[in-house]
Order: C-alpha cells, then sequence, then structure tokens
C-alpha cells in the first residue's frame, strides 16, 4: 500500500487548482466527446481532493481510506484506458476538437496516467505538435514532458516534480538539466508561477542556482552516483544485499546517470536484502519498464523478486499491470 500511495502522492503534484476550467465553446467540432472528457476531468478531480483531505487528517492507515485508494486506482486505469482510445481515434483533443477547457482536462488525465508511462511518452509528440498548432496549452506539454522524463529516472527540465504533494509529504525538485536557466524555460512554457513561489507551495526551500553553482551541483551529482553505484555492484556481488541496497539508494536518486541496469539491480538487492523501503523496488522496476527494458517476465521467475512478490503482493500486482501496458503501447521511444 505504501507504494501505491507513493504513486498516488506523484500524481497529485498537479491536482487541485492547477487546472483551470474553460466555458466550453459551442463551435467545437467533437462537443459530446467535450463532455465526456470533461466529466472524466471532474471525477478524477473530486476524487483526489478527498484522498488529500483524508491523508492529511492521518488516516492513511485506516481501511475506509485503503478502500477509497483502490477506488482512485480503478478510476485512473479506466481513465487511460478511455484515453487510449481516443488518441488512437482523433489524435491530441485539440482546443478545437474539444475546446480549451476539456483539451486541458486531457492533459490532466495523461497526466495521472503514471501506471502506464510509455502511454504517457507517447501523448508527447501529439501534444508538442497541438502545442505548436496553438492547439493546446505550452505548460501541459512542460508538464508531461517532466512527468515522463522523471518516470524514466531522467532529470526534467521545466522543474514541474517534486518528491512531494502540497505539504503532505517532505520533499524537493527531482534532478534539473540545465539548473540555473530552469525560470526562463518555464515562462517560455507560459508557467507563471516562480520556480521559488512554487517550491514554497510544496512546503519547502528552493533557490535558483547560478550557472557557476549549476554546473558544481551537477558535477557533485555525478561523482556521488559514480561512487555509489560503484560501491554497489561491489557489495552485490559479495551478495551483501543489504549494503548493495542502501548504496544503490543513493545512486538512483541521481537522475539522468542512473541505468537501466542499476534500477534493475537496486529492485533485487531491496528484495534480497529484505530491506525496510522495499516499496521503492516497485518504483525502480516501473523505471526501467519505462525506457522499454523487456526483461520484466524472466525477472519474475526469480527468486530474487521472492520477497517482494510476498511482502507487498498488491504492488506485484500493479507492476505486473504496468508491464502489460507497456508492451502494449512501447512502439518506439518517444522521448
Amino acid at each position: 500500500m505504501k507504494s501505491v500511495q507513493r504513486l498516488l502522492l506523484m500524481a497529485m503534484a498537479i491536482v487541485l487548482a492547477s487546472v483551470p476550467v474553460y466555458s466550453q465553446k459551442a463551435e467545437v467540432q467533437e462537443p459530446e466527446l467535450a463532455k465526456e472528457i470533461k466529466a472524466m476531468r471532474d471525477e478524477d478531480q473530486k476524487n483526489r481532493i478527498k484522498w488529500s483531505k483524508m491523508y492529511s487528517q492521518g488516516k492513511q492507515d485506516t481501511k475506509k481510506f485503503k478502500d477509497f485508494t483502490k477506488e482512485i486506482i480503478a478510476v485512473d486505469r479506466q481513465n487511460t484506458s478511455r484515453m487510449r482510445e481516443i488518441v488512437e481515434q482523433f489524435g491530441w483533443p485539440t482546443k478545437d476538437l474539444v475546446g480549451e477547457g476539456p483539451s486541458n482536462s486531457a492533459w490532466l488525465i495523461v497526466q495521472h496516467a503514471d501506471r502506464n508511462p510509455a502511454f504517457q511518452a507517447r501523448c508527447l509528440p501529439m501534444l508538442k505538435e497541438a502545442v505548436d498548432k496553438g492547439q493546446a496549452n505550452p505548460s501541459n506539454y512542460a508538464y508531461l514532458y517532466d512527468r515522463v522524463a522523471v518516470s524514466r529516472g531522467e532529470k526534467q527540465l521545466f522543474a514541474t516534480q517534486s518528491s512531494t504533494n502540497n505539504g503532505l509529504t517532505e520533499g524537493s525538485f527531482y534532478p534539473i538539466a540545465d539548473e540555473s536557466n530552469v525560470q526562463i524555460r518555464r515562462a517560455e512554457m507560459g508557467i507563471d508561477r516562480s520556480i521559488v513561489d512554487y517550491a514554497h507551495s510544496m512546503d519547502f526551500e528552493y533557490q535558483i542556482p547560478t550557472e557557476k553553482e549549476a554546473v558544481e551541483r551537477a558535477e557533485k551529482l555525478a561523482k556521488e552516483y559514480e561512487s555509489s553505484v560503484t560501491l554497489a555492484k561491489e557489495e552485490f556481488s559479495k551478495e551483501n544485499y543489504l549494503q548493495a541496497s542502501d548504496h544503490y539508494l543513493k545512486a538512483t536518486s541521481a537522475y539522468g546517470h542512473v541505468t537501466t541496469e542499476d534500477f534493475v539491480q537496486a529492485a533485487q538487492s531491496l528484495s534480497l536484502s529484505k530491506h525496510d523501503q522495499i516499496s521503492l523496488a516497485t518504483t525502480f522496476l516501473t523505471r526501467a519498464l519505462a525506457r522499454g527494458w523487456d526483461g520484466f517476465d524472466d525477472l519474475a521467475q526469480s527468486p530474487t523478486m521472492d520477497y517482494l512478490k510476498s511482502e507487498l503482493p498488491g504492488s506485484w500486482e500493479d507492476l505486473q499491470l504496468v508491464a502489460e501496458q507497456i508492451s502494449i503501447d512501447w512502439d518506439k521511444d518517444y522521448f
């Protein structure tokens, strides 16, 4: 359940008041589709507002909260499935097709499709084309780009993704590429809110580094990664899985440097060591799958995953669904 809650926290990073609601224009090409997308968006937001309130009230260990979490996941899967059908039939839901509000709502539904990162990546070029034609909101592309980057363990560009959600958990921004220019990129994509204010709204502090500071920070991240992953591999080869896990937990935070192999071996280490952060094994394997890793079926038969399966059977089932959906949607590297 902890891994499920973590996925929902990530999925809610742009929730509540982040998506404006626009009046529907009568001249849209597909008014019924517009109504359907709006209804999907309304249910998505209603559920997340309720979930957030329950979480902030400390109800996350109650049966009611856990049951409601499962309900939200089911709705997300249903919305993702329907949105896949929509983009297959119509392409990206543009302003002309469904109106500005429903077009934004379509983006929100895709943004929350974290259990199918290949589908999110598949939507990126469609959304970019719509943005280039003035048919979609540029900030939506920025958010989805970062979402896809983080799902793969890569650096984000626009600092829209953090490890917190509106103060519900402690956090910080996931690693940012060319960090000293992040505010310029945000402004170019129509994101009016400064990154400093955005961080503050998420209940953590952030200051944009100078170019020199950004370079130094990037170099430090690279060195820490190299050191941690070298130690992790050494301990793994010696079957010291607990020590390997601790080193991998440091290495896998260095987005932009972590390899697919790192994510897979980190997950194995956590399972073999029966680590108290075993739920992260699911996250790491999802990262690998989002990159097109095709070794899941073989790993599923490996005894290295026995503890993960027994300790978090629901999370393993979720992971199997992720692998299944990615096998359907993965045609090429969309990112």
